[in-house]
């Protein structure tokens, strides 16, 4: 026997158990320090040294596993805060089991080898947070009803060892300003990294496993995940995807967590460096730090519109109303910044209206007091090959407009008053003499009255080019109409939720998938043809269909832990219009709807406008008679 093979074997000796579904084991933290706090309207709270800490608020309370400590006079807030760990390459499917490389199977020039070459043990007890992060907290809602938890942000700051720079993946692209005010070449566009954050509720639900590096879930990366190890340490592995964080925003995804009355839900973060996927050696053993930002209260946040009003950039359709902004599947993300114009926190907006082939409105939701340094930033769905130092291709979400509201965008406009950047300075002209709002006011100054729709009216006079600097030079538009020379539209109110425009109201809704409902043909997927499952991930989709004077619109939903649940965040839907049913996509097939869910007309509910919030929330059951059943759920009004 090798040498080699007795040192495996004598590590899976040591094995003493499987991190399994249930076994909670309490350790203290490893070159770990964790912050956990929560946050509670215009109040702080502070608490001294201790093993237990329960933070208590508003909306819900979190409490941390024993072994926590937070130094005196620490700031509470709704935050999860990791601080320069460091982990070790591992592997695992979902957070729960997690295996380790004991033999890394280098070829013989020292190439990496596929995943079937390489073996693996079981973690055991002592891996927790000495290999990859471990920690347990407790959720409360406080409210007596249920209380929808959501994330508010996120950033994952991990060193790479082979560039010497530390990646930051925090939901938004970060556009550099050369030293003659012109966006730079190249983005700081953040290379591979197969870090994985799982949320695991209970031993009934499938864990919500998070690939922090994607911005939505078409760029998250696919890996050969190690589901079990037999004797030898050879490894079976399952193909797995994690998830975005911007499918669990506020106000544009589902809840991460559901709350319900005063039940406390134990929840175990488990973050870890997945050792199958993509560049994994260039972060092992490197300082990794992970913020999570949480939350259920939303009152000082409003939404803001943005609105497809473009035009084109060449000289023979400039003048003609384009709306080119939804073409190609393209999506815009909302990202915000503090008064030096650095730490972004972004979001990816919800189209929220249609002209029938694209979306031409997007909705997010921004804090009351952010009037400055806000960016919308156009974005390819699928990852294009960009050269990130100039040199080498590396397969990045490729980023294609970008609109600002900062002090400094009419200075970046005019560094590319030349060639065709000239058309962007003088459209920004023809809009006011000044240029464009440096606030999203109506007279573009800081006091200004606020304003909460964005009219997106020209490109930035570069069409479509390859060329990076030219994608990211601003873009034109402006906040309201009352701003000089802007023909937008009818001025929308700076109430807490702007509502929507005359003949449209808001739907909610969302449809508890029975555990039981199987669909034989995917038994083959990791988990088997369970619905729950196939929706968790993401191999089938379920949209909910709306008609509208015999108009059918469909709308995708998101779903929610381990698909136990779907939902249909704030969508803007023509007055009168009903759920009339709920179809299964598998997006896979030529043919992709291959069930049909109707909703019985007894218990469809008619859409229309109110002088309330404008805004319904309706429940169903999908329960498993036949191929399955709509049923009402709750008490609200057909």
């Amino acid at each position: 026997m090798k040498l080699k093979d007795k040192f495996c074997n004598f590590l899976n000796g040591l094995v003493d158990s499987r991190l399994n579904n249930t076994k909670k084991v309490t350790t203290s933290y490893v070159a770990l320090f964790l912050v956990l706090s929560i946050f509670a309207v215009s109040t702080f709270s502070w608490f001294t040294i201790r093993d237990t800490a329960t933070i208590d608020s508003d909306p819900f309370s979190l409490e941390s596993a024993a072994g926590m400590r937070v130094n005196k006079g620490e700031e509470i807030r709704n935050t999860i805060t990791v601080k320069q760990a460091k982990l070790k390459e591992a592997s695992s499917v979902d957070g729960r089991n997690m295996f380790f490389p004991v033999d890394r199977g280098y070829g013989d020039k020292g190439q990496s080898v596929d995943t079937n070459e390489m073996k693996f043990r079981e973690g055991t007890v002592g891996d927790k947070n000495n290999g990859y992060i471990y920690s347990d907290f407790t959720l409360t809602g406080q409210t007596g009803g249920q209380v929808e938890v959501y994330v508010k942000s996120y950033k994952v700051e991990v060193k790479n060892k082979n560039t010497g720079n530390t990646e930051v993946y925090d939901g938004a692209t970060h556009i550099t300003v050369d030293s003659n005010n012109k966006p730079s070449t190249y983005l700081a566009y953040q290379n591979p990294c197969p870090i994985r954050i799982a949320f695991i509720r209970n031993s009934a639900e499938a864990s919500t496993v998070i690939d922090p590096t994607a911005i939505i879930d078409n760029y998250a990366d696919e890996c050969q995940a190690v589901s079990s190890v037999n004797s030898l340490g050879s490894a079976t592995t399952t193909k797995a995807k994690g998830r975005s964080f911007s499918d669990y925003y506020f106000g544009t995804g589902a809840p991460l967590f559901t709350l319900d009355g005063l039940k406390s839900q134990n929840i175990t973060m488990v973050a870890w460096l997945e050792a199958t996927g993509e560049n994994c050696d260039a972060y092992e053993g490197q300082d990794v730090s992970i913020t999570v930002e949480l939350e259920s209260n939303w009152k000082d946040m409003e939404y803001v519109t943005f609105v497809d009003k473009t035009k084109g950039d060449a000289d023979n359709d400039q003048d003609t109303e384009l709306r080119w902004v939804g073409n190609a599947g393209c999506f815009l993300v909302m990202t915000y910044y503090d008064e030096n114009f650095q730490n972004p926190k972004s979001v990816v907006m919800s189209e929220s209206k249609s002209d029938g082939k694209k979306p031409i409105e997007w909705i997010a939701y921004l804090p009351k007091d952010k009037i400055t340094n806000i960016s919308f930033m156009r974005y390819s769905k699928v990852k294009e090959k960009i050269k990130l130092d100039g040199t080498n291709d590396v397969e990045v979400g490729r980023i294609y407009n970008v609109w600002h509201t900062t002090a400094d965008v009419n200075t970046w406009i005019a560094a590319n008053k030349s060639g065709n950047g000239k058309k962007a300075y003088d459209w920004s002209l023809d809009i006011n003499k000044n240029g464009l709002q440096t606030y999203r006011t109506d007279d573009g100054t800081a006091t200004g009255n606020k304003e909460n729709t964005y009219y997106a009216v020209h490109g930035n006079g570069y069409g479509d080019t390859p060329t990076v600097a030219e994608n990211v030079a601003p873009c034109i538009g402006y906040w309201g109409t009352k701003y000089a020379n802007s023909s937008g539209g009818s001025v929308e109110p700076t109430t807490t939720e702007q509502l929507p425009i005359t003949g449209e109201t808001y739907a909610r809704a969302d449809i508890q998938i029975d555990y039981n409902l199987w669909l034989n043909e995917y038994n083959s997927y990791n988990g088997g043809g369970g619905l729950r499952n196939l929706l968790s991930q993401d191999v089938l989709v379920l949209k909910a269909v709306f008609d509208s004077n015999g108009t059918e619109t469909a709308y995708e939903m998101k779903p929610q832990g381990g698909g136990d649940k779907c939902v249909l965040s704030k969508t803007s839907v023509k007055s009168g219009s009903r759920l009339v049913r709920f179809d299964l996509y598998d997006p896979a097939k030529e043919a992709p709807i291959i069930r049909n869910y109707l909703v019985p007309t007894n218990i469809q509910h008619t859409f229309t406008e109110s002088a309330g919030s404008n805004e319904y929330i309706i429940s169903y059951n999908l329960v498993n008679q036949g191929s399955g059943k709509v049923e009402k759920a709750g008490n609200w009004e057909n």
